[in-house]
């Protein structure tokens, strides 16, 4: 399974790269985990890479969120995502 986690992670970051230049896509640090719903995606990383991520309205997340129940479907997992922000110090 833990391969199909790292396949998750290298096509987020591949779907990212699409909009987002790589070197912020760079920042960006994504996990994934088995959890008690299937597999959960957690993208953290700073702020103004994250709004890209998010979009405006959160527009540009929901659809990152369709695409990840096709790819979860391709390969067998309910995936769900979640997006944070770094607590600044």
């Amino acid at each position: 399974m833990s391969e199909k986690l790292e396949e998750i992670k290298n096509r987020l970051r591949k779907l990212f790269s699409l909009w987002i230049d790589e070197a912020k896509v760079n920042q960006l640090d994504i996990s994934a985990k088995i959890d008690e719903r299937g597999v959960l995606v957690e993208i953290n990383g700073p702020q103004e890479v994250l709004a890209l991520v998010i979009g405006r309205k959160g527009q540009t997340v929901n659809a990152v969120r369709q695409i990840l129940k096709s790819i979860g479907g391709a390969i067998g997992a309910a995936i769900s995502l979640k997006v944070q922000t770094r607590s600044s110090k």
